[in-house]
């Protein structure tokens, strides 16, 4: 029997795909450890200001590469709206080492200076507020010529063939193409257009519109229509292998998942990636229409240990299926929806996680449970660390798998258990829908504001606690037997870290009886120490636990218990005290049903399922018990010692 007050999202059983993969204890550790690596070699960027003076509406890139060649030259032409009266410079971001061979603007190649990683354009005629304009950068050179690898411009070796590969988040597109690097400004569509020896596909944003060879190279035209943050833009190299699934919609649409995958890993990669529909359909049900479904989804193989959210297209390293879930989760939130500060990473890393966490709880129920605890004990192996970023300096604070993925995820579980998951979920998708984050940057406060409308409440101290503050409680309970089914629980708390004196939160417990056959649960919220709760639990109980399924970011001290309260209903135990064996007087007209023998800490001891002349407690250690008496018409408690 179990009874619960637990809401459950509607798990897709039709879903469940025929094999399990037990989620990984420390994919999380190794995404967020991959992703600060990259972080730290890129994050002494600094935005320049000026760059809120234009808005940049369009860039078409043109790229000769060979992956075999650390090497790249190209044409990019920028389309500009300006955002000022009168703009008389133009900016970009462009690492120092690469050479710059010419600039057009209006068709004349006109003067450029240079200033450490940036470049500025100035125009003899100003544009004006409002105007469109363009210029045309041709440039080539040695990607992150003053890096060691492992940056924004990879290349490796699979099955004998080479591989090259982009990954620019934060800061690392400027090592490889003029850009404007901003968390600020999105783009608002590309075209990528690549040229590369002949055995060679690229993968990148969007659409193909052109495949062609001609005299031995191979010239792939990508096309995105969407906004596009610019540490999102990627290309990727190699001899790749492709083929698509499709995803029809209820409306008869259909959505190409389209795979670049190494050739070796090929019949592997077809099975691993088949569940990515499923998911697909999932997070539509979930947040909302999977954002760029008129254009494609799709994964590419690449050399870098782990994944990356590039828009349409997730460069990953294998198909792991919480991998698979977490890059894909990102393109709603992440790519469709971007952290608009480092300082709010969360709204990308913990979104993803929890997301894949969702994906579990309805595609594989099975390790729903395991990947709440991993993540609930990654998050207390610390006393402190809040979920805002205050050192975005920090590359181990930015991208914590502790912080921004564990604790940013089970901010969102919080929330789901204080809401419940009807208002939960439409905060969420009303948040997704919201046109002053959509295919743009967010902040903490924006999603706030969504979750306290949907909720029909404030979050304030909520998120005081859990965003701002730091630590987590330290639960400790008390209960005891207060006659006719009720009992007294008395909850208390401390907390691991200062920053936060009381966290107040409705606090799952659950009691459990007969060997934990029988269990109920309970909502508590606690709004104080020592606070007191009577309940009405139905059954005798040998035990309580505080927040068994993970609800919370907790631990708990301890639960002692009393459970019993003497009240012989005239019958009674003899001798009294035991030495090894006891017998009992039933009142007449009763029958016998069971003997339970407590510990006076409220623990289940021992069993008896029929009657005996002589019950046998030889067993028993020496000190205080409760024997509780069930017959045909009540349940009857009397205390005993046991020498």
């Amino acid at each position: 029997m179990r009874k619960s007050v637990f809401l459950i999202l509607v798990c897709f059983s039709w879903l469940i795909p025929v094999f399990a993969q037990d989620p990984d204890p420390f994919f999380t550790d190794k995404a967020a450890l991959q992703e600060g690596r990259q972080f730290k070699l890129k994050s002494a960027f600094q935005e320049f200001q000026d760059y809120s003076n234009y808005d940049l509406i369009y860039q078409r890139m043109e790229w000769k590469i060979d992956p075999a060649v650390k090497y790249i030259s190209g044409k990019v032409t920028s389309y500009f709206k300006s955002e000022t009266e009168i703009l008389a410079e133009i900016g970009f971001d462009l690492d120092s080492l690469i050479t710059i061979d010419s600039v057009l603007y209006r068709n004349q190649k006109v003067q450029f200076r240079r200033t450490g990683d940036r470049f500025f354009i100035q125009f003899e005629n100003p544009v004006l507020s409002g105007q469109i304009d363009s210029v045309s950068v041709f440039y080539q050179g040695e990607p992150e010529k003053q890096q060691t690898g492992f940056g924004a411009f990879g290349m490796g070796i699979h099955d004998g063939f080479s591989v090259m590969w982009t990954l620019s988040e934060p800061y690392g597109a400027l090592e490889w193409w003029p850009c404007k690097q901003s968390l600020a400004d999105k783009i608002d569509s590309i075209d990528v257009v690549v040229t590369t020896p002949e055995i060679y596909r690229t993968a990148s944003n969007g659409i193909v519109v052109e495949d062609t060879v001609e005299a031995g190279y191979r010239k792939m035209h990508w096309k995105h229509r969407h906004p596009i943050a610019t540490y999102l833009v990627a290309i990727a190299v190699t001899n790749y292998a492709t083929y698509s699934d499709w995803l029809e919609l209820e409306d008869g649409r259909k959505i190409e998942i389209l795979n670049y995958v190494y050739p070796e890993k090929l019949e592997q990669a077809k099975t691993e990636t088949s569940i990515t529909a499923d998911l697909i359909t999932l997070y539509n049900h979930i947040i909302g229409e999977y954002p760029f479904a008129n254009e494609k989804y799709g994964h590419a193989q690449f050399g870098w240990g782990g994944g990356m959210e590039h828009q349409t297209m997730s460069f990953m390293y294998n198909f792991n299926f919480e991998l698979v879930a977490h890059e894909l989760a990102h393109q709603w939130f992440g790519d469709y929806i971007t952290c608009g500060s480092w300082q709010d990473i969360w709204l990308n890393e913990g979104f993803a996680t929890y997301l894949s966490g969702l994906a579990y709880e309805n595609l594989k129920p099975e390790w729903w449970y395991r990947f709440r605890k991993l993540n609930v004990e990654r998050i207390i192996s610390q006393p402190g660390g809040s979920v805002f970023v205050k050192d975005t300096t920090n590359e181990s604070t930015v991208f914590s798998s502790r912080l921004s993925y564990s604790k940013g995820a089970w901010l969102l579980h919080m929330l789901r258990w204080e809401l419940g998951d009807e208002k939960f979920f439409n905060g969420l998708r009303s948040y997704f829908n919201d046109p002053a984050v959509a295919n743009g940057f967010a902040t903490t406060s924006q999603f706030v504001k969504h979750m306290e409308t949907a909720g029909d409440t404030t979050l304030t101290e909520f998120f005081n606690d859990w965003f701002y503050g730091e630590g987590y409680p330290l639960y400790s309970a008390g209960y005891k037997n207060s006659g006719d089914g009720y009992y007294q629980i008395s909850l208390s708390q401390t907390t691991s870290h200062p920053s936060v004196s009381f966290f107040e939160m409705p606090v799952p417990v659950r009691f459990y009886s007969g060997g934990k056959t029988d269990s109920v649960d309970f909502r508590l919220v606690h709004t104080q120490n020592d606070q007191k709760f009577l309940v009405k639990v139905g059954f005798p109980v040998d035990s309580m636990a505080i927040d068994p399924e993970y609800w919370l970011v907790s631990k708990t001290a301890k639960v002692t218990g009393t459970p019993l309260v003497e009240n012989n209903n005239g019958f009674y135990v003899y001798p009294n005290p035991v030495q090894n064996k006891f017998s009992v007087v039933l009142p007449i007209g009763q029958q016998f049903r069971s003997i339970r023998i407590y510990s006076s800490a409220g623990q289940l001891q021992k069993e008896f399922l029929k009657y005996e002349i002589n019950f046998d407690v030889s067993e028993l250690a020496s000190g205080v018990y409760f024997l509780q008496l069930e017959t045909n018409t009540e349940i009857s408690v009397q205390k005993f010692v046991k020498h």
